[in-house]
């Protein structure tokens, strides 16, 4: 995690400042030494004098060299410095480290680096190491001088008298240099010191004048955080006239911008949102790289599938729908719009209709929006309502066609031949009862599906009418060797049921199970109830549904096994009758087949 704007601002100070006087002592620890070193050598050189002045009167009388050696010990303990005491020809006649025995063995100093200086100069100094003592010295020399007064006879010169200076010697101090180094240490140290006590007050200022510049950006920063969350936030009052105060008023026009913006589309984003979600056709859009965008409600109908585990997806990856993709992908490539129709095959088989049309999203970015038309049920209603008018048209034109036919007889002459005449007129009547009962099924038909039919409920006891529709149906049964059979319990209840209504159901099962029952079958009718309900079951021996025709058999019009659907007569709308009229009664119908061994019709109604 990166350290703040505010820490890294606060080390940046104490990095310059740090610097600075990492600089500053480089650079002037060397100065400040060769001046601390000046500075030693002139204290030094002053005592050196002062004791030089004491020495010259002791050094001028010849009795008092003896003692010159305790003399150069008492300077010596005085000054705390090695004091060597230099005759003028560089022999050395007194030292406070060394003995009277061993200065006897000490070489002649005269060409001493600082005797010489001394001698020249008035001050010499040197830096070595002394073999004496073994360590780095630092060596101060000054000469000693005793002052001479000379008599004139005769009368005075215009410049006047001058004193003569006579040399006697040389006096030496030495301080070692490892005091030099530790009083040097001392002066660093104290500057380390100083630098640090700099460092900080340094901090101490960073650390408000950060805070101070800080703040202002850590309520812009807040700021910035809760408008891009879309919160209704009021700008921070900076009243400054500086950069911050003009960013605050800059940030705060920017908000206000935004939020109206923000509020706009989020208008415009519901009322889109409403639109697409209230619209019964799918609605598909993709980017230009085919990944799905928008899927709404009745494309996620349609494909039984959420938007959120397809979106950002590409559209095979997250449908699987190669059809719909190929043409999606076609409009994406071609960019202009396609129409097309297509049949999918899952969840279940559909039949869409897809208008895909480019669009185009900016920076050159084309995608794709696709609507899905659901018309399955529309491409039912066309493939039914042409199976109906083949069915019917058949179903009219062999009854026509056959009272033609013995129409044209009966008027060629065959209305008089008494052997024959009266059979061709039971052909026509015979056919012109299935052209009416045709009529009458579709005009029945068409009026329960406009709900113009008037029921009449009341407790119908389903054995009486059950009874009387296979009395009415007996000779039909017996002509197509059909035995029929009705099992009930004892204390069958009613069902609340429209009577005539009830009929016409069953007259409509029992006819199909005879009708489509095998010679020398069997019809099974009964009743039990279960709960609230009845449950009616007609069961029949007769050929059987196949698998792909049973879940259509209660479809208007719709005729199964259309080989030998001709064969009986029958126009396809007794079990749609069935259905409407059971739905009526608040009722199920279903329908069991096991093709070759027969099939089984269970009407559910509820009990009186």
């Amino acid at each position: 995690m990166k350290p703040s704007f505010g820490k890294r601002l606060t080390a940046s100070y104490l990095f310059v400042v740090a610097v600075t006087l990492l600089f500053t002592g480089v650079f002037l620890t060397p100065r400040l030494r060769n001046v601390f070193l000046s500075q030693i050598e002139q204290s030094l050189a002053a005592q050196a004098t002062l004791i030089a002045q004491d020495l010259a009167p002791r050094l001028a009388g010849a009795t008092l060299q003896n003692n010159l050696e305790t003399q150069a010990l008492q300077y010596g303990r005085q000054m705390g410095y090695r004091v060597t005491i230099i005759r003028a020809d560089g022999l050395v006649i007194g030292d406070s480290e060394r003995s009277p025995a061993e200065l006897l063995r000490v070489d002649n100093h005269l060409q001493r680096p600082e005797v010489q200086a001394a001698l020249q100069s008035g001050v010499g100094q040197s830096i070595r190491h002394s073999a004496t003592l073994d360590e780095d010295m630092l060596y101060v020399a000054v000469p000693v001088h005793q002052l001479q007064v000379p008599s004139f006879k005769g009368p005075t010169s215009k410049l006047g008298t001058r004193n003569l200076e006579l040399t006697l010697g040389v006096l030496r101090v030495a301080l070692p240099l490892v005091e030099v180094h530790r009083r040097l240490m001392e002066f660093q140290k104290d500057l380390l010191k100083a630098g640090a006590a700099a460092l900080v007050v340094a901090l101490g200022v960073a650390l408000i004048s950060v805070r101070r510049i800080s703040q202002p950006l850590r309520e812009l920063v807040a700021l910035t955080g809760r408008i891009g969350s879309g919160q209704r936030t009021e700008v921070p009052s900076l009243d400054s006239r500086d950069e911050f105060g003009r960013l605050a008023r800059a940030f705060g026009e920017m908000a206000d911008r935004i939020e109206e913006k923000v509020g706009e589309l989020s208008r415009e984003r519901t009322q889109l949102t409403a639109i697409l979600s209230a619209l019964i056709e799918g609605v598909i859009a993709l980017d230009d790289q085919g990944r799905i965008l928008f899927f709404n409600p009745a494309a996620e109908r349609l494909f039984g599938i959420a938007s959120s585990e397809v979106k950002g997806r590409t559209f095979l990856e997250g449908l699987r729908q190669s059809p719909l993709n190929d043409v999606l992908s076609q409009a994406l490539q071609q960019k202009h719009p396609i129409t097309q129709e297509i049949n999918i095959h899952t969840p279940v088989d559909r039949t869409l209709s897809v208008h895909a049309l480019p669009v185009n999203y900016g920076e050159d970015h084309t995608g794709v929006l696709a609507a899905l038309h659901d018309i399955t049920e529309l491409r039912k209603l066309e493939n039914v309502r042409r199976e109906f008018v083949a069915n019917v048209s058949h179903e009219l034109k062999t009854p026509l066609t056959s009272i033609k036919g013995y129409v044209e007889t009966l008027l060629a002459g065959a209305i008089d031949d008494p052997k024959h005449n009266r059979a061709f007129l039971e052909t026509i009547h015979e056919h012109s009862n299935h052209l009416g009962q045709l009529i009458d099924d579709v005009l029945n038909l068409s009026t329960i599906e406009a709900q113009r039919v008037t029921y009449r409920f009341e407790p119908v006891a389903v054995n009486e009418v059950a009874e009387r529709i296979v009395k009415a149906l007996e000779p039909m049964a017996k002509m197509k060797k059909v035995s029929i059979s009705a099992e009930w319990p004892q204390a069958l209840p009613r069902v609340r049921a429209d009577r005539e209504k009830l009929a016409q159901i069953m007259m409509n099962l029992l006819d199909n199970a005879i009708k489509f029952n095998k010679a020398g079958g069997k019809v099974r009718i009964s009743a039990e109830p279960k709960g609230k309900e009845l449950q009616i079951r007609i069961e029949d021996t007769g050929r059987g549904i196949s698998p792909e025709d049973l879940p259509r058999v209660f479809e208007r019009f719709y005729r199964g096994n259309k080989d030998r659907s001709h064969e009986i007569p029958g126009t396809g709308l007794g079990l749609a009758i069935v259905k409407h009229l059971t739905e009526a009664h608040q009722g199920t119908v279903t329908a069991q087949s096991v093709p070759g061994q027969g099939s089984t019709f269970q009407v559910t109604l509820p009990l009186a």
